[in-house]
């Protein structure tokens, strides 16, 4: 079973139709069971989309209003066979509605979402996290977007503590994947955290793996980091098993870069 997670920073590269197209013929080339995705946007501007296309695309509603172009809508209609779902999070940089997404090539059976973020946040904070769970007959599938270990206003303990009680709700296999802001090499922070809570991650078990560098450099949200390279997107699995392998993609060498982090493709034995 292949499983990709990227933070797609969708909409908001130089060249978006090119990186649209890549991520596409990745997908049909590697043929990811599950895709998780991060920042997945769409633009408050544009109108609702048709129910016909949503139909057509393999979408199964999170309760969210998907827009004409939504990134996993536009992805979802160049590979063909896979089934979607959104789950809204919050505005960013004033113009997108930006959210979370998983694909799967089984079909879905059923769709859950949970905010993580504080209760007393703001609706329209831009600090608003949330997490989509989609099951297939495989097992519970999950994509996140973690905020960081110290914000003053919605720090990542309470957003975990949330997200690890939904976690727990659900039965059967369990895999966690995304953007979670903890750099692996961080001790004591949030990455320690999901770890010290009984998630593998599939990264460190992985019979082949590489650098699992997914960051290269600053970006926004690590201006100050001064390491020059780290790993903040992972897949994590909720029960022991056997990972073949955990490969960097999208970063140059293993597909073209799409975004300003790179992406992982675990294979896990099955």
């Amino acid at each position: 079973m292949k499983l990709l997670t990227l933070n797609a920073h969708s909409w908001q590269e130089a060249d978006n139709a090119s990186c649209l197209r890549h991520v596409a013929e990745a997908v049909r080339l590697e043929q990811p069971d599950v895709i998780a995705l991060q920042e997945v946007n769409q633009n408050q501007g544009s109108p609702a989309a048709a129910e016909d296309r949503l139909k057509a695309s393999g979408f199964v509603s999170a309760g969210d209003t998907i827009l004409a172009d939504n990134w996993a809508l536009c992805l979802a209609e160049r590979i063909p066979g896979y089934h979607w779902s959104w789950a809204y999070t919050h505005v960013g940089y004033r113009t997108w509605e930006e959210g979370v997404a998983v694909l799967s090539r089984l079909p879905v059976q059923e769709v859950r979402s949970c905010c993580l973020s504080s209760p007393e946040l703001p609706k329209d904070s831009w600090r608003q996290r949330r997490v989509l769970a989609v099951r297939s007959e495989a097992g519970w599938f999950c994509s996140t977007h973690m905020g960081w270990w110290d914000d003053e206003i919605d720090p990542f303990p309470g957003q975990w503590q949330r997200l690890n009680v939904f976690l727990q709700s659900l039965n059967g296999s369990r895999y966690l994947m995304g953007d979670f802001n903890s750099p692996a090499h961080v001790r004591g922070q949030g990455y320690d955290l999901i770890v010290n809570s009984g998630w593998q991650d599939c990264y460190t078990r992985a019979e082949s793996r590489d650098s699992g560098v997914t960051v290269p450099g600053q970006i926004d949200g690590w201006r100050e980091e001064a390491v020059s390279g780290f790993r903040l997107d992972c897949c994590f699995a909720g029960q022991p098993g056997r990972t073949l392998s955990s490969r960097v993609i999208f970063n140059g060498d293993f597909y073209p870069v799409v975004s300003d982090h790179f992406g992982v493709l675990t294979e896990e034995a099955i």
